[in-house]
């Protein structure tokens, strides 16, 4: 057994699939127990004791008047490092922390003075994306990103990460790009995104028809996405096939980013074949997918994007459909390995002439489709994911410091 403390910043819930599906379910079945540190959800009221699937979840305290939620982010703190240092007294063999700076420097010290391993979790190049995101605000606040950025990266890079016994990051890309600051490869795992092997069983289970011309993207509206592209290579597409239409699974980090999409698609005439659908069930989204004949999984290519690792475009392959994507280290490495689609270069025309060759030619682009289970089933369910984390956590917890 492997006693994990784990402080992540989602809230409880905790709904992103490689905390449920990997940590709570996949790494419990192997033998790490798991007791997690969440921000509230909007319940507000006293810091408590929660079950998160059979595990138990902190949460902090939080309240709901003008003053309290002045308040609530100071009490998230306090409560994260009170129960860091909770953690150091007691019974567990690694302290973990995810995507946050002060509180690693907690854990950090509390670690060492209580002989437990500490492990940083970087699920996201979040002090490269703060001075993007800076670079593009003009005035004050674009300012303060910056600076907040580089002073995360020089906490992050400099000191976290150097000091930690081991780090997990996202991608083989984000895996090198950290060790170019000079942090030890061998002191990194990376650990991509999958799928629960339900969804594998889901789709050999129920047959789910094919609508003609049917184009599906599924997953954030994010600006930083820039779907803008999409709308335009389906302008494109609908030139070539007329009958086409796209469905957008998924909602913006805010109302303005999906907004700003309908604008375009309405701008562009294509009202009457574009449909948003919002957030959906996933059971939904996945039925959505399965009767595509194309889906879409599009990454910007910048430098923050290329260390992601798509979970959009493991679900596609999952559910054996044909998959379009662009250019990005882990995308094109996986459609090469696989075979189930077609790696093209980012840019309206050149999504738009993916997508209408597996249109044109559906024999073909169904036998893509037929590799993805297999591949997914060889590589990317979190049960296959799992074992190379514990075998890693044993390693780490049986190292000596």
């Amino acid at each position: 057994m492997i006693r994990l403390y784990y402080s992540i910043n989602d809230r409880y819930p905790a709904y992103r699939v490689d905390l449920s599906e990997l940590v709570a379910h996949s790494l419990k079945d192997l033998g790490v127990n798991t007791e997690w540190y969440m921000a509230r959800d909007a319940q507000a009221g006293a810091g408590e004791r929660r079950s998160y699937l059979g595990q138990v979840a902190h949460v902090p305290a939080a309240w709901n008047s003008w003053w309290g939620r002045r308040l609530n982010r100071l009490s998230y703190w306090l409560a994260d490092w009170a129960g860091i240092a909770r953690a150091g007294a007691g019974q567990f063999d690694v302290i973990q922390v995810r995507d946050k700076y002060l509180a690693s420097l907690v854990a950090l010290v509390v670690a060492r003075a209580s002989r437990k391993k500490f492990v940083y979790w970087c699920s996201f190049p979040y002090p490269e994306f703060a001075v993007e995101m800076g670079e593009q605000t003009p005035g004050f606040k674009g300012w303060l990103l910056r600076t907040k950025g580089r002073l995360a990266a020089w906490l992050l890079y400099r000191v976290i990460m150097p000091a930690a016994d081991h780090c997990f990051v996202q991608s083989e890309q984000m895996r090198e790009d950290l060790a170019d600051y000079g942090i030890p490869l061998a002191r990194m795992t990376s650990v991509p995104m999958g799928v629960p092997p339900r969804l594998l069983e889901w789709t050999r289970e129920r047959h789910q028809d094919i609508v003609p011309q049917r184009i599906v993207y599924l997953g954030t509206l994010s600006a930083v996405r820039r779907l803008d592209e999409i709308v335009r290579a389906f302008a494109l597409v609908k030139q070539r096939c007329p009958q086409a239409t796209l469905v957008m699974v998924g909602e913006g980090d805010t109302p303005d980013e999906r907004f700003a999409l309908e604008s375009l698609v309405r701008s562009m005439g294509l009202a009457d074949s574009v449909t948003f659908t919002g957030f959906v069930p996933i059971e939904q989204a996945w039925d959505l997918a399965a009767s595509a004949s194309v889906c879409l999984s599009p990454f910007y290519p910048t430098k923050i994007l290329a260390s992601t690792s798509p979970t959009k475009l493991i679900e596609y392959m999952a559910l054996g459909r044909p998959v379009v994507c662009n250019d990005h280290p882990e995308q094109s490495a996986i459609i090469r390995d696989s075979g189930a689609g077609v790696c093209t270069l980012w840019g309206a025309e050149h999504f738009a002439e993916a997508i209408v060759s597996l249109l044109d030619y559906p024999e073909q682009a169904e036998a893509m489709a037929a590799r993805g289970p297999g591949w997914v089933a060889a590589h990317r369910t979190y049960t296959v994911i799992a074992r190379k984390v514990h075998a890693r956590y044993r390693e780490i917890v049986g190292a000596r410091g």
